[in-house]
């Protein structure tokens, strides 16, 4: 009786563990002829096991789910603390898809030591950190080397970078998710397991306070879309007001974005990977790089700034894999028996040796042959048969030794360091104009020491004949008055030299009686250089930037109108950084390779605006860029200022004992 109940709880197990579907209960009950108390109790078992058999009551009884290694507690959460100066720093990256083809380990551990160099001792890894899994029938099949989940998490155990001080907080993604639905087993916690400095916070996102201020780092299951910002967007549209978070740290989507929407500050993490046919296939547009972040909370632990430094790899390396696969597959101590045959077949076949010969020595025929070549081709040992002086010999393809393309070693003396203040849209003239605020901009500028203010078109709200509500909307009219006034209050600070462009806007006075706005104020005001109507392009330290105010609508997505700004630049002629004014947005991405920013105004939301349903972000950019002797950008911070309602004051321009010029001499 004894060994029959074993026999049974024997296959219990079995039938629970390997199943991948829901079972009723009471079939299993009545099939095995056993108690639902003892299959309970055997489920038990396994949960202190690690595996998460789930039951569940429907109207026809008690089904089983085995959800292997995932936990039952679906939030994770993670606290952090800041260091004596309230900051708390950390290195951002995603998307290292371990076991394809396309994997950048050597770039990943120029970032690693990178991060070493610069004084980050954290890393967060948002997810994807394998490739996951394809159906052997499955067209990417091939792009992968690794085709299993535990070679798979084998190479990450023993090849994922370990540096002395620094610790990697990862979640997994919905690639790595393909082992827990194929194989019930959740590599992140095999993984945390066995290295002691990569700290697991769980499948999909985690929840992690910094002091007081909230971060989510997330990795959606929903695909990437052709608007950069729209998946961001969506996600913090979804929130609850009490659960949004300060921070919202995303991977997955192969991208690199930083913007504030709804008083959440996204960041979307790019990969560590090259591009794969999957990607090529599905059109994805892939960024290679890292975030280098530090968060800075007040005495309070709330947020405070967070400052973000983009680091770009615009080359991959080719084969990549072969090169650190090579130093685990040549270990004879492997368990492997079809890696320790390949490695004695391998061994065997000589460079240039004739197949005959080898077919002699080895008593096989030319199909034993073929099948040996594929089992060395799988293990990334690729040998060929080719013809030479009339007979067929093996040809041994060596694993390239390519020049790996990675930063230079760090520094910045030897760099060309330029910061810039970026502002836009300050209509003066219009009862909605922040005067007040683009005075604190430029205070800041001369604080920090920058030369250089680029102003991004719309200087003065203009005239316009076909909005017959504009006028009430204005305290000054006409360009006498419009302009008049840009001479006279116009930030005037010692230093500092502005260079504009002219926008739609501006070009009003022009169009009514070609009064031209560049024309007096150039002539006014010997600190401000204009450069152009519409857009501009100038060269500073050899870094191309294109200054764009263009017409038409604004777009939901934040980032489509900017996407298709510059999509239409030609490659060859792409500029280093492009600076859009006009949508009256707050928006940092890369796209096409070009660092692309979306300009906020500095004047308040106005009745169009209003009835278009447009919002209005108010504030300014500062760009601290990192640049070589060409103009190639090795780091970019852009620093996004932005205003609130609170900070508006209405109708602040009819009163100029309250608003005065800034003149710092």
């Amino acid at each position: 009786m004894k060994e029959n109940k074993i026999k049974n709880e024997e296959e219990i197990i079995t039938i629970l563990t390997e199943n991948t579907r829901e079972i009723n209960l009471t079939s299993l009950c009545e099939t095995l002829q056993v108690e639902e108390v003892d299959v309970l109790g055997i489920i038990n078992k396994l949960r202190n096991d690690g595996i998460n058999i789930v039951v569940k009551k429907f109207d026809d009884g008690l089904h089983l789910f085995n959800r292997g290694e995932r936990d039952f507690e679906e939030e994770h959460s993670y606290n952090f603390k800041t260091n004596e100066n309230n900051e708390f720093k950390f290195v951002a990256i995603s998307d290292t898809r371990f076991g394809s083809k396309s994997q950048q380990l050597s770039i990943l551990k120029d970032i690693y030591e990178k991060a070493k160099e610069m004084g980050y001792d954290k890393v967060i890894h948002c997810g994807n950190m394998t490739e996951g899994l394809y159906s052997m029938n499955n067209i990417y099949a091939e792009t992968n080397f690794l085709d299993d989940t535990l070679r798979q998490v084998d190479y990450i155990i023993n090849n994922y970078p370990k540096v002395d001080g620094i610790k990697t907080y990862f979640i997994t993604g919905a690639r790595d998710e393909k082992h827990l639905k194929t194989n019930k087993i959740d590599i992140g916690k095999r993984i945390s397991e066995a290295r002691n400095d990569m700290i697991y916070l769980g499948y999909n996102s985690c929840n992690v306070t910094i002091d007081n201020t909230k971060m989510l780092i997330f990795n959606p299951k929903l695909s990437k879309t052709y608007t950069v910002s729209y998946r961001a967007q969506q996600q913090v549209d979804s929130f609850r007001s009490e659960d949004k978070p300060d921070i919202l740290l995303y991977g997955g989507l192969l991208q690199m974005d930083k913007f504030n929407y709804r008083k959440v500050d996204c960041i979307s993490v790019p990969s560590v990977c090259a591009t794969t046919k999957e990607m090529n296939d599905k059109r994805f547009s892939n960024t290679v790089g890292a975030w280098y972040i530090t968060v800075k909370t007040n005495n309070k632990g709330q947020l405070e700034s967070i400052k973000a430094v983009d680091s770009i790899y615009y080359q991959t390396n080719k084969d990549d894999y072969q090169k650190n696969f090579q130093t685990i597959t040549n270990k004879e101590s492997s368990n492997d028996q079809h890696l320790k045959k390949t490695n004695k077949i391998y061994r065997s076949i000589k460079n240039g040796m004739p197949i005959n010969e080898f077919m002699e020595k080895f008593n096989c025929d030319y199909n034993e042959i073929a099948g040996m070549l594929e089992l060395c081709r799988i293990y990334g040992k690729n040998i060929d048969i080719v013809p030479n002086k009339g007979e067929l010999v093996f040809a041994k393809t060596p694993v390239p030794k390519k020049k790996i393309n990675l930063k230079d070693s760090i520094d910045l003396n030897k760099l060309n360091h330029t910061k810039l203040c970026i502002v836009s849209d300050t209509h003066f003239g219009s009862i909605h104009q922040q005067l007040h605020l683009l005075n604190k901009i430029y205070e800041e500028a001369y604080m920090r020491g920058i030369d250089t203010v680029l102003h991004c078109g719309d200087m003065v709200d203009g005239n316009y004949t076909n909005r017959l509500e504009q006028p009430r909307q204005q305290f000054l009219h006409g360009f006498d008055e419009q302009v008049g006034y840009v001479v006279d209050m116009y930030p005037k600070v010692k230093g500092i030299t502005t260079k504009y462009i002219l926008g739609s806007h501006d070009e009003t006075h022009y169009k009514n009686g070609q009064a031209t706005v560049n024309e007096w104020l150039s002539r006014c005001r010997t600190d401000m250089i204009f450069l152009g109507q519409d857009n501009a392009t100038i060269n500073i330290n050899n870094m191309k930037i294109v200054m764009d105010h263009p017409g038409g609508g604004s777009a939901q997505s934040i980032s489509y109108k900017p996407q298709k700004r510059i999509e239409i630049l030609e490659s060859k002629f792409k500029p280093h950084i492009m600076l859009i004014g006009h949508y009256h947005k707050s928006y940092s991405f890369v796209y096409r390779n070009v660092r692309g920013i979306e300009v906020p105004a500095l004047c308040d939301k106005t009745q169009f605006q209003q009835k278009q349903g447009l919002s209005n972000y108010v504030g300014g950019y500062f760009l601290d860029i990192y640049s070589d002797k060409k103009g190639n950008i090795q780091y970019f911070a852009p620093e996004e200022i932005l205003f609130g309602t609170k900070d508006m004051w209405e109708e602040a321009g009819k009163d100029k004992k309250k608003v005065k010029q800034l003149v710092i001499k």
